[in-house]
C-alpha cells in the first residue's frame, strides 16, 4: 500500500473512532450491532487494516451516518502542521 494510501485507511479510521465514542459506544456494543469482531474494529480504527464497503456501510448504519457525511468529514481533516506552516512561509508579507 502506498504512504498516501495508508494515510487514507489510518484518516477513516480515526473518523471511525471518532463517530463511534462521539455516539458513546463501545467496540463491543459496535460489533454486536454490526456482526464485525471487536479486535478487527479496533485494527480499522488504528488503521491498521483496509475496510471494505459491506464492512463500512454496516458501520456508517450503526453511527447513522451517510457515505456523503462521512466523505465531508474526511475532506474537513486539517492538514498536517508541516503542511500548514509551509503554506504560512510561502504566503507573502
Amino acid at each position: 500500500m502506498s504512504v498516501s494510501g495508508q494515510k487514507k485507511v489510518q484518516l477513516l479510521g480515526r473518523k471511525l473512532r471518532k463517530l463511534r465514542k462521539d455516539r458513546k459506544l463501545s467496540p463491543d456494543d459496535v460489533a454486536s450491532s454490526t456482526g464485525i469482531d471487536a479486535q478487527d474494529l479496533a485494527r480499522i480504527e488504528r488503521g491498521e487494516a483496509r475496510v471494505g464497503l459491506e464492512t463500512l456501510f454496516r458501520l456508517l448504519a450503526a453511527f447513522e451516518v451517510s457515505a456523503g457525511e462521512l466523505e465531508r468529514l474526511m475532506e474537513d481533516e486539517p492538514a498536517p502542521y508541516s503542511e500548514r506552516e509551509r503554506f504560512r512561509r510561502e504566503l507573502p508579507g
